[in-house]
């Protein structure tokens, strides 16, 4: 928008001077000439060197074919007066224009250097993002591997000892039990820290072959603890997903963990078809989260419920499966209705 204001001013001025210079030529003195100058310095303040180079030759150009049609004649002028108009236009133009093109540079290198002040602070930002993050990560971890971990130290020691002691069958078959859920709580801890990794790197990549939904859910509920899963129900139609079938088992594997953890009795796992889009519902009757929270949950290491000695919560279930939805042209969103906690998983529908 300046330009064009500048483009017209200049040709309004250029235009006066001409209309001056044939109205009025100059016989005895170049005063006329002089009025050139303003034409030049629109020029050359508001467009740079260039423009007032080209406008200073077309001036010199229309000054001498008018004088020498009208007036004296550009040669009597420039013998008179040594060349005065002549070396005004070009000191004028090269001056003008010169100190536009230096101010416009000094322009872009302020610029430059806001650019790069602001670059430099949203860059120490993001470090001192990503050592909270650190700090966030050891003290998650720690916590989320520790509790675990421990208990199967302690039944796995306990297990060795007892082949001197009386211990009874049904005891070891609880402590191997309890050892296998640790053990799965633990792989799927691991799976969720490496997967997060490579996210937040973008080195994370997924197939896209046809995957029943059904399927992943039966082979994820058969991996846990019988006794764990045996309320779970599952209902709906076998829809099939342009999906990752592993990165989906991770996702159910972490939205039903979240419902055994934090859930109520009843939990239900929906699949259906919505649209071009396939759905898994994984629904509880647990006290739920309010609605301001429901978007914070899938944020890295956040925990809403105060349980701090439930094993394998470290915090990044949540964050992973949404990420892993995503990487998948998908979705996953929770919500709370009639009572119930929803986890809504959704994915494209093999076509």
């Amino acid at each position: 928008m300046q330009r064009i204001w500048a483009r017209a001013l200049l040709m309004l001025t250029s235009a006066g001077y001409v209309t001056v210079l044939i109205v009025s030529p100059p016989v005895d003195d170049p005063t006329v000439v002089v009025l050139a100058l303003i034409p030049l310095v629109v020029a050359g303040s508001l467009l740079g060197l260039k423009p007032a180079l080209v406008v200073m030759g077309g001036l010199i150009a229309a000054t001498s074919l008018i004088v020498e049609l009208l007036g004296p004649g550009i040669y009597t002028i420039l013998r008179t007066y040594r060349g005065i108009p002549l070396l005004m236009f070009v000191m004028t133009g090269i001056v003008v224009g010169r100190l536009r093109d230096v101010r416009t540079a000094l322009e872009h290198e302020l610029e430059h250097r806001r650019a790069v002040e602001r670059e430099l602070r949203a860059t120490q930002r993001r470090m001192e993002e990503v050592l909270d993050t650190k700090d966030e990560l050891i003290t998650s971890v720690g916590h989320g591997l520790r509790t675990p971990l421990t208990a199967v130290l302690g039944f796995a020691q306990m297990l060795r000892i007892g082949d001197y002691t009386d211990m009874a069958a049904s005891d070891r078959e609880e402590m191997v039990g309890f050892i296998a859920r640790e053990a799965f709580e633990l792989s799927g801890i691991i799976d969720d820290l490496l997967v997060a990794a490579r996210i937040e790197i973008g080195k994370l990549e997924t197939t896209r072959v046809p995957t029943s939904l059904r399927a992943q859910v039966a082979q994820v509920v058969e991996a846990w603890d019988a006794v764990a899963v045996a309320g779970i129900r599952v209902s709906g139609s076998n829809a099939v997903a342009s999906a990752d079938p592993a990165r989906v088992r991770q996702i159910l594997r972490n939205l039903i963990s979240n419902a055994l953890r934090y859930g109520g009795d009843r939990i239900e796992v929906g699949i259906g078809s919505d649209g071009p889009e396939v759905v898994v519902e994984v629904i509880d009757d647990g006290p739920g989260l309010p609605e301001d929270e429901w978007e914070t949950i899938f944020k890295p290491y956040y925990r809403y419920h105060s349980e701090i000695t439930q094993p394998g919560s470290v915090g990044l279930g949540l964050t992973v499966s949404r990420g892993l939805a995503e990487l998948m042209n998908g979705s996953l969103t929770y919500r709370r209705a009639n009572g119930l906690s929803i986890f809504s998983l959704r994915l494209p529908q093999d076509r």
